[in-house]
């Protein structure tokens, strides 16, 4: 039998670990990506939330 945890923790972020623009919701990041389509060429452009920092930022690569 292999050993594992007695419980699963969710752990929240202590300070901002991520390099990227970051905003506090996905509301916040849909909002940005709207201004930028308004006012630049993108294509593709999606909003995630981070594994790392649990903060949410804006990529154009495909997100299923």
């Amino acid at each position: 039998m292999k050993p594992g945890p007695s419980h699963v923790r969710k752990i929240n972020p202590v300070g901002f670990t991520c390099k990227k623009k970051s905003y506090s919701t996905a509301d916040e990041a849909w909002e940005a990506i709207e201004y930028i389509k308004e006012n630049t060429y993108v294509r593709n452009l999606s909003a995630y939330r981070c594994s790392v920092c649990g903060l949410w930022h804006l990529t154009s690569k495909h997100i299923d």
